[in-house]
């Protein structure tokens, strides 16, 4: 059971904040959690099953905007993002945002809650990578971002992100960690998302007889984390009394994108098959990461046979397509 009764939990309406929550309110000494969302691509349907919970509220605010909260916390997360290259090619200027005005607020409300902090980064600070280092992206591995192109505000959002946590936080001695997730998937994705969230795409072109779009020629090596063992990997963060300041989650089994497809086609008996087509420039080819550290706190990717729905967010009412998972062995054989 986890020490900490009080979170305030940032973009909280969104995928993984949403499957945090509702993990939060499965502990007993949770007492109470504010969410706090501006709904942008979050969706209030996320937490529809809790909703009615007295230990929840949920409330619509921008986080680049002066936030006038003074109750105290355990936990402040910062899971706000603008998290798909849909948008955030749209609203380079509010990614960026998000992860410096909006990082800035969130700390300083941290350190007058009294609280710990938690700042959501991505594997995509790693930059472009033609050839992962022998073990994997260790949380101390160089950057290499490429810059001035339409999908840097991410990228490069993040990593300043990062700086202002280090920096901010220990100007004002707030303990902190910093989160990098490594393409995480599971129910309630939000389907306008391309890589790093390719599994409900392929999903949704699959259950609507589409011919699943590939990028390039498929080698491109990705993993791929569940849900349920992301947030099983935060609890053991969120009670450990000192975790290191910056942690990678995610699965080390490699997965090239063109087996996923043709793993997606046959479980869904779509025979629509495959379309190639232009791969993104500067697309890493390889993002795999060290997950030594995780390890380190006692976390270890799930490895039984759990069927996992993987349904994306449709709105529609199809059926959810059923894939191994959680785990990371659990999404291709080897």
């Amino acid at each position: 059971m986890i020490p900490a009764k009080r979170f305030l939990v940032a973009g909280g309406a969104g995928f993984i904040g949403s499957h945090l929550v509702r993990r939060l309110l499965r502990e007993a000494s949770t007492e109470e959690i504010t969410v706090i969302d501006n709904f942008s691509t979050g969706d209030p349907a996320n937490l529809a099953e809790v909703k009615d919970d007295p230990r929840i509220t949920v409330l619509t605010v921008d986080i680049t905007e002066p936030l006038h909260h003074h109750a105290k916390y355990d936990w402040v997360l910062h899971l706000a993002a603008i998290a798909n290259p849909t948008d955030y090619e749209k609203s380079p200027l509010e990614t960026l945002h998000v992860n410096s005005r909006g990082n800035e607020q969130l700390i300083r409300l941290a350190a007058r809650a009294e609280a710990r902090y938690a700042f959501f980064s991505s594997s995509e600070v790693y930059g472009y990578y033609r050839q992962i280092p022998r073990g994997g992206l260790r949380e101390d591995t160089m950057s290499h971002l490429v810059l001035n192109q339409a999908r840097s505000p991410n990228p490069v959002g993040k990593c300043f992100g990062e700086e202002i946590t280090k920096y901010l936080a220990d100007r004002y001695g707030v303990p902190y960690v910093i989160i990098r997730p490594f393409n995480v998937y599971g129910p309630d994705m939000d389907i306008k998302t391309n890589y790093g969230r390719v599994i409900p795409n392929f999903i949704r072109w699959a259950l609507s007889a589409e011919s699943l779009k590939v990028q390039g020629d498929g080698r491109q090596i990705r993993t791929f984390c569940h849900i349920d063992d992301f947030i099983e990997a935060l609890m053991i963060v969120l009670q450990h009394p000192a975790p290191p300041t910056v942690l990678n989650i995610g699965s080390p089994i490699p997965t090239p994108v063109l087996t996923l497809a043709k793993l997606v086609n046959r479980l869904t008996g779509n025979t629509a098959g495959i379309e190639f087509v232009e791969k993104y420039p500067y697309e890493t080819f390889s993002r795999i990461p060290d997950i030594r550290r995780i390890r380190s706190l006692g976390w270890r990717p799930g490895s039984n046979w759990k069927k996992a729905s993987a349904k994306p967010s449709t709105g529609s009412k199809a059926a959810p397509l059923r894939l191994p998972g959680p785990g990371h062995q659990n999404i291709l054989p080897a």
